[in-house]
Parts: structure tokens; C-alpha cells; sequence
């Protein structure tokens, strides 16, 4: 193992997306579940895209409860790993399980005014 994830065992695959894949593991000193999103970086490239740099960025300065926590960023040869909190389901599943209550009828009607306003104001 790297030295830079030596700190997390257990490693089990949870998620494949865009950019890599996504790893369960546990923290070794504290015990804790981590999720460990894993970026390959292309060699072709400079370095590390700066829309990589940029949702790092933005998510180290995140402090809310409902943006996942980003704990820490590990480089290892061409790819990183960020290492965020573990959350046991996705957004699809939390909107799956959330029963939508329908909207009143004075905002379908407020939108509806609006959106009939915009479409008369576009001139070609």
C-alpha cells in the first residue's frame, strides 16, 4: 500500500463515476468510514485540471450539513485521492425515498406569470 493511504483499510469498491472510482474504507486510528474518490490523472496533461483544483477548492471551504465534508486530499504518482466523509446513500436515493408534496397553486401560478413574461420579451 502507498504511504499516503496506509492510514485506511477495508478498501471496498461503492461507485463508479465520471472522474474515477469511488472506495469504502475505514480510518485505522480513528475507526471512522471514509469514502475515497480516486482521480487518475492523465499523463498528457499538466499536472493536476484545474476543474479539479477548483471543486477541491470549494469543497475545503464547504461547512454545511448538506455538503459532504472533503477531510483531505492524498497524491499518490498520477492519481489523487480525496478523502471525504462516508454518507450510506446517494442524493438519488435520499430524493427517492423524500415523497414530494405538490406545490400550491399561487407559486405554479406565480411561476407561470413569469415564465409567460420572459417568453414575450425575447425578440429574435
Amino acid at each position: 500500500m502507498v504511504d499516503g493511504l496506509r492510514k485506511f483499510h477495508g478498501f471496498s469498491k461503492i461507485g463508479e463515476g465520471t472522474y474515477g472510482v469511488v472506495y469504502k474504507a475505514t480510518e485505522r486510528k480513528t475507526g471512522k468510514l471514509v469514502a475515497l474518490k480516486k482521480i487518475r490523472l492523465d499523463s498528457d496533461e499538466e499536472g493536476v485540471p484545474s476543474t479539479c483544483i477548483r471543486e477541491i477548492s470549494l469543497l475545503k471551504e464547504m461547512d454545511h450539513q448538506n455538503v459532504v465534508k472533503l477531510y483531505e486530499v492524498v497524491h499518490v504518482e498520477m492519481r489523487l485521492y480525496l478523502v471525504f466523509e462516508y454518507i450510506d446513500r446517494d442524493l438519488k436515493q435520499l430524493m427517492d425515498a423524500i415523497k414530494p408534496k405538490p406545490l400550491p397553486i399561487r407559486y405554479i401560478k406565480v411561476v407561470d406569470h413569469f415564465v409567460g413574461l420572459l417568453y414575450h420579451r425575447i425578440q429574435p
